[in-house]
């Protein structure tokens, strides 16, 4: 059954330790996204191009759409994590024993004005309960589910792509957050998968 994810997303999330080498350092604290509860969390809203910029962890609903900037001019991408489920290899690859395939399933409209050439299994992460970090599969596999993401990939200004990216994760490893960077040195976005 496929589960739908909810984003954290900013500054923070970098210095949380999305994507700075440490395993245990996810910022799992709660987050409310009514403002009514807490009115500091509206004023950490921006607009960019029509769409809701989060700063400083603030949680949006399921599926939503973050804006994400690169480190180079220009680059600035909108993500929005559609899925993570279970899956299996179509192309004769086996997980290794004790091992089960995972996909996330992920939009991506380049909103910048440069093209975006960066590889996005290169820059998702799965996280799972106890706070361990995964990183996507090197090369190109085949999984049931869908496309995924071609490695080299380039998306120019304006266009769009959904397509997978494959984890391979131990059998009973329950996934709660997928992080997605753009670049070195680019924010970091993180969903929450209920």
């Amino acid at each position: 059954m496929r589960r739908m994810a909810m984003l954290i997303l900013g500054g923070a999330v970098a210095a949380a330790g999305v994507g700075c080498g440490s395993d245990s350092s996810i910022d799992y604290g709660v987050h409310t996204n009514d403002h009514g509860e807490n009115p500091a969390m509206e004023k950490k809203v921006i607009t960019v191009d029509s769409t809701e910029r989060i700063e400083q962890n603030q949680q949006l609903g399921l599926t939503a759409e973050g804006t994400i900037k690169g480190k180079a001019p220009g680059i600035l991408l909108r993500v929005i994590v559609q899925d993570v489920f279970e899956t299996s290899f179509t192309d004769g690859t086996k997980a290794p024993p004790g091992m089960r395939v995972m996909a996330v399933e992920v939009q991506i409209v380049n909103a910048g004005s440069r093209v975006f050439n960066d590889s996005p299994a290169a820059g998702t992460t799965v996280v799972d309960a106890a706070g361990k970090k995964y990183t996507s599969l090197p090369g190109a596999v085949a999984v049931d589910g869908g496309e995924v993401f071609p490695n080299p990939f380039g998306l120019q200004p304006r266009d769009q792509r959904t397509a997978l990216v494959p984890f391979v994760v131990p059998v009973g490893v329950n996934i709660k957050q997928v992080g997605f960077r753009v670049d070195k040195g680019g924010e970091s976005g993180l969903w929450r998968v209920p």
